[in-house]
């Protein structure tokens, strides 16, 4: 016995020996093409319930969750801000640079100006706002999360977006912010303007003081020095008197041409678009009706601003203001035009008057030599005085341009795009959360699908099946068309799939030219129902059409297989479990099947003695025996994992074949088939992935049809020798 096994392992060849599990496997793809379709066609239901369940999640969520509107309005920033006084401390500021304008950008988002946009429109008044009662903090960092403002780049446009639940509140606020942006830049107008106009009022204070102490210099130098040529005095001399006179009436001239003149720089640079221009203008007959104009067409302009808001452009009250305010420019214009002609030509008079009082005082001091320098000194302390009194004048004008300038403030803003009252809620999206959301619950069905696919032990396709193996597959064994259990396919149905099948696993498993070995093929499975049976009988099948006489062994002597017919026949039931322990011959439990040149050795009766039977030394003898009468023999072996037995008799097979279900075969079953077999001492050599219809229950499985009686006393066909193999002493007398 241990000859035949040494014989047959030697006569295997290197290149059909079983391999490592490395090499075995080593160019197996580690994943099926069809691998990712299989796991959604089995667990389509996985991602598909995520799916629903989350847009349903969704849906409800997004009736629960408050609607919120966006509003958005543009204001344009002027590139001048307003001017209060033409000095050096307050010269106009200029939004022309970029940083400037990022300024305005942060102000209008400023804690400050948020504050008050809260407070101008009650928000921090009960829960009006937030639905809850917040403090100001709070409020301040819902209000600054719902505000958005943003320059746009390469313009001189403010965005100001807010979002909100109410759309009313929502443009509100958009106004708000610039109202307040407005209000609070007034605002440091004002103390700015209260801060120089304090300061001024103390200077002309102080100038009026020194004019008044000039004036009454003057007047007491006079007093002091009664001399023809001195002004307000009256002489003993005609040429005192006549000097006196010229030099008050030039002081006059003098006074009256500074005044035109300053009076006619004004209206030169009066522009009835500036409102800070009217305070460049002084009070005089010429400017009175000026200036009037100028403040009507302000207020008339504030008017039509309010009016243009409420109505549009062909409404009567929207027509009517405008057509007024175009008088008033009008009228402002012809005033201006009239003002500056007859402030010219009073002004040439002057100049004029002047130069023929300055040349009559020439005269005049000509015959005054003698009080030349009294007259010096007297003229001195006139210019003083004058002087005196001009810088007060100056002061005082610039005094009331201050309060001119304070009393019509101007805004560097103004709307490019109004805001308007939303009609459609900005959030929430439901045009992208419910595609999101289906996405969402999909990609976690897909990470669920991997997850159970991961820990499903179980193998569905022949590629992972090798590589636990590491033994690789000898075929595939397609669903046969006409499936049923228990049928020989190579005979009922020999142009199926099914059956080229096994043709295929007869040419895998033939043995090299001129080897002896491959003869005895085992077929087992980890577990009962994979088709162990089937492919057993099929294989033992195509072995006797292609010429080779053909041993099927039963070997499953616990549960009746292949032979179930067999069983309850009288004497006649008998098999290798009677030819195990020594109640029968070969010959007695083998019998011819229907297949020419096929026979069975049916299993005989079921005995729960299986293990210790095959683990004789009766078994190996049998197969020895059998290899002087047959080409070839298939044993169908119980499943590794349910019994002992394969364990017992797999050591004896030149190649051992494991059939694996399509419908999946447990990893870790895998394993410990690996496992028992190898540590039997059988050789693993490749498995048959089988997709035809599995072992059925006992009672209904694959049945071989045989002859009786058996083969010593079966009539041999004329074709066909008679089997020698060994009978009894009877029989062979």
């Amino acid at each position: 016995m241990n000859e035949m096994i040494s014989r047959n392992q030697a006569d295997q060849p290197p290149s059909t020996r079983v391999s490592p599990a490395a090499s075995a496997t080593e160019q197996l793809p580690r994943v099926e093409p069809g691998f990712f379709l299989g796991v959604l066609r089995r667990r389509w239901w996985i991602a598909a319930i995520t799916t629903t369940a989350a847009v349903v999640a969704m849906a409800g969520y997004l009736t629960k969750v408050p609607k919120t509107y966006l509003s958005t309005g543009a204001v344009y920033v002027s590139t001048e801000a307003p001017q209060i006084l033409d000095i050096r401390a307050l010269a106009p500021a200029e939004s022309r640079d970029l940083e400037q304008m990022q300024s305005v950008e942060h102000g209008m988002v400023s804690t400050t100006l948020l504050l008050r946009v809260i407070r101008a429109n009650g928000l921090d008044v009960g829960d009006a706002y937030a639905g809850e009662e917040l403090s100001e903090q709070e409020l301040l960092g819902l209000l600054s999360k719902r505000v958005r403002v943003g320059l746009e780049r390469g313009t001189r446009i403010i965005r100001i977006s807010v979002e909100d639940t109410d759309p009313g509140r929502a443009r509100q606020l958009v106004e708000s912010i610039k109202q307040e942006y407005e209000n609070l830049a007034l605002e440091r107008q004002e103390r700015l303007t209260e801060q120089v106009s304090e300061g001024l009022a103390r200077e002309e204070k102080r100038l009026r003081e020194q004019m008044e102490a000039s004036a009454r210099r003057v007047q007491d130098f006079r007093e002091a020095n009664p001399v023809p040529g001195l002004e307000g005095v009256r002489g003993d001399t005609l040429v005192r008197d006549e000097l006196g006179t010229l030099a008050a009436q030039l002081g006059a001239a003098s006074a009256e041409r500074l005044r035109l003149e300053a009076e006619f720089e004004a209206f030169g640079k009066f522009d009835p678009e500036d409102p800070d221009a009217l305070a460049g203008l002084g009070r005089s007959d010429h400017s009175e009706e000026v200036l009037t104009l100028a403040r009507q067409l302000r207020d008339k302009e504030l008017e039509f601003a309010a009016v243009e808001k409420r109505y549009l452009h062909k409404h009567p009250v929207h027509i009517e203001i405008s057509q007024e305010l175009v008088r008033l420019r009008e009228s402002l214009d012809a005033a201006v035009r009239t003002a500056g002609e007859a402030l010219e030509k009073s002004y040439a008079v002057a100049v004029d008057n002047e130069k023929k009082l300055k040349l009559a005082m020439a005269e005049a001091r000509d015959n005054a030599v003698d009080v030349e320098g009294l007259r010096a000194d007297f003229n001195t302390l006139v210019r003083e005085a004058e002087a005196d009194r001009e810088l007060h004048a100056s002061v005082a004008r610039r005094l009331r341009e201050t309060s001119l300038a304070a009393s019509v403030p101007a805004s560097i803003l103004r709307w490019e795009e109004n805001p308007l009252v939303p009609e459609r809620a900005f959030r929430p999206r439901k045009a992208i959360l419910l595609p999101v959301a289906a996405f969402g619950g999909g990609f976690l069905g897909l990470i669920l699908m991997a997850g159970a696919e991961i820990g499903d032990r179980r193998l569905r396709d022949p590629s992972a099946v090798a590589r636990v193996l590491g033994a690789p597959l000898f075929a595939s064994v397609p669903r046969a068309r006409k499936a049923a259990a228990g049928r020989m396919l190579l005979t009922e149905d020999p142009a199926s799939d099914t059956a080229e099948a096994f043709r295929r696993l007869r040419a895998v498993l033939a043995p090299p030219s001129g080897s002896s070995g491959h003869r005895t093929v085992l077929f087992t499975s980890a577990r009962s129902g994979e088709g162990k049976s089937f492919c057993a009988m099929n294989h033992a099948a195509s072995l006797a059409l292609q010429g080779y006489r053909t041993l099927l062994v039963d070997g499953d002597l616990r549960v009746p297989g292949l032979s179930r017919d067999h069983l309850g026949r009288g004497d006649d039931s008998v098999g290798l479990g009677d030819f195990l322990a020594g109640r029968a011959t070969p010959a007695e439990a083998c019998f011819p099947t229907a297949v020419s040149k096929l026979f069975l050795l049916s299993s005989g009766e079921v005995t729960g003695e299986a293990s210790e039977l095959l683990a004789g030394t009766r078994f190996p003898a049998l197969l020895e025996d059998a290899f002087r009468w047959f080409d070839r023999v298939a044993i169908d072996a119980p499943a590794v994992l349910e019994t002992s037995d394969v364990q017992a008799i797999g050591r004896y097979a030149d190649l051992t074949c494991l059939v694996v279900s399509e419908h999946g075969a447990d990893k870790r079953e895998l394993d410990r088939v690996v496992g028992l077999l190898g540590s039997a001492g059988a050789r693993l050599s490749g498995f048959v992935w089988n997709d035809a219809p599995a072992d059925p229950p006992p009672g209904s499985g694959p049945v071989v049809s045989f002859v009786r009686p058996a083969i010593a006393m079966t009539r041999p066909e004329p074709d066909e020798q008679v089997v020698h193999f060994p009978l009894p002493m009877k029989d062979r007398a």
